[in-house]
């Protein structure tokens, strides 16, 4: 009972994440994607079908890939593994890396899941990484 309790929750905390935001009371259209703002050492969760039906030891990869626009500056490096994870009840959390350079750049997410079946991926979105958390770059506190 309780696993079904704290799986729920964090489906529920994981649609809140995902569901679109509203501005100045006009919702975002279909095709629109909310691209959260985190900054390095934070923790995001992600969930997707491949971790719903992941098997109990299957070896779970959360890799960020930079997403440049032209004229850009490049970090440096095209991916980064993201290695600080706990995967549970059918999602996994990862924290940001703290890398040089990693701020002030958008990044593709992807999940791989290797399990003795073959690997299974999805497309997590997008997150772009700012130099400080949101709410401290405004002076508020958390």
């Amino acid at each position: 009972m309780r696993t079904k309790i704290l799986a729920s929750a964090a489906l529920m905390g994981v649609a809140a994440f995902c569901s679109p935001a509203f501005a100045d009371d006009t919702a975002l259209g279909p095709n629109d994607e909310v691209v959260p703002v985190v900054a390095p050492g934070d923790q995001i969760g992600v969930a997707c079908g491949p971790l719903q039906v992941a098997e109990k030891d299957s070896d779970v990869r959360v890799v960020l890939t930079v997403s440049a626009m032209p004229g850009d500056t490049s970090p440096g490096y095209g991916k980064v593994l993201a290695t600080e994870q706990k995967v549970a009840a059918g999602a996994v959390r990862v924290t940001v890396p703290d890398l040089p350079d990693i701020s002030d750049h958008t990044y593709d997410l992807k999940v791989y899941v290797m399990g003795t079946k073959g690997a299974q991926t999805c497309d997590a979105g997008h997150v772009k990484v700012a130099q400080q958390r949101l709410q401290k770059a405004r002076g508020e506190h958390s």
